[in-house]
């Protein structure tokens, strides 16, 4: 399929054509655009994908001067819903990539039918201490003076992810590989520890999925106190780990297909005038 591919600073957004309610796909630190390569068909059989591509990663490389900071990041989203002329759509997110779709969620409700999203260990968390910003700038640091042996160090690098598919797993260790690592580790240093919404997350109000993979055990307490902090969210527990949308693609994809249909008919709200390049 030939997707239509627009950039809104300091991202790049790839659009089927118009004709079934649009879903948003948001990645997390270190994939790309390729994260959801084995859940497109199943979503697409419904939906028309807009899948979005961090700065720095895959392809997208950003001109200079550029913001990587959350709320930076939220507004290259909402100027792509525009210039894309969505009214309102689905949104879901990966990792950082649900700390963006729910901070988007939080500050335009209105454009929102349902959430969904994943594992996402920052996301309730409190803000960072002094010491624990001290760590996450040295390993921002690591990546930006090794380059590619800081990449491949890292903890989320998916050459290291046991149970991908093989196939899966070295589209996006070439994808990370071949990323700008400059702008990997603004995003570590600037954006990854301040991606929290635990201050405002009870505001929440629109359909909200989570989809955890029950094997990451670090965020098994942020799914239990996240439950209770948004009492009307639904959560399906699946057997895998931190990107269970790859590891256990089929019943991610049903646990999706079982739950926004039920707010397709959420999709209508005025438009605005297009802000992006195309």
């Amino acid at each position: 399929m030939i997707m239509q591919e627009i950039s809104c600073h300091p991202m790049r957004f790839f659009a089927d054509p118009v004709g079934k309610p649009p879903l948003l796909l948001m990645h997390g630190m270190l994939s790309s655009r390729n994260h959801w390569r084995l859940n497109e068909a199943a979503l697409r059989s419904r939906y028309r994908l807009i899948i979005a591509e961090l700065p720095g990663h895959g392809e997208t490389r950003p001109s200079e001067p550029y913001d990587v900071r959350p709320d930076a990041l939220v507004e290259a989203i909402e100027q792509a819903r525009i210039t894309l002329d969505i009214p309102r759509w689905h949104i879901c997110g990966q990792s950082f990539g649900a700390g963006l779709v729910l901070r988007y969620a939080l500050k335009y409700p209105e454009y929102v039918g349902a959430l969904v999203w994943t594992n996402a260990n920052r996301l309730l968390a409190d803000p960072l201490t002094p010491d624990q910003l001290a760590v996450l700038h040295a390993r921002a640091d690591k990546v930006d003076q090794l380059g590619l042996e800081g990449i491949r160090s890292d903890r989320v690098y998916p050459g290291n992810a046991r149970y991908f598919p093989a196939e899966i797993r070295e589209i996006l260790k070439h994808d990370a590989d071949g990323s700008d690592y400059s702008i990997v580790a603004d995003i570590i240093r600037h954006a990854l520890g301040h991606v929290t919404v635990r201050d405002r997350v009870r505001s929440l109000r629109v359909p909200t999925l989570l989809v955890n993979g029950m094997r990451e055990r670090a965020f098994q307490p942020w799914r239990q106190e996240a439950a209770e902090m948004l009492p009307f969210m639904e959560v399906v527990d699946l057997d895998g780990g931190h990107s269970i949308n790859i590891e256990q693609a089929e019943a991610f994809n049903e646990a999706v297909m079982n739950f926004l249909p039920r707010y397709d008919s959420h999709l209508e709200v005025e438009k605005k005038v297009a802000l992006c390049s195309t």
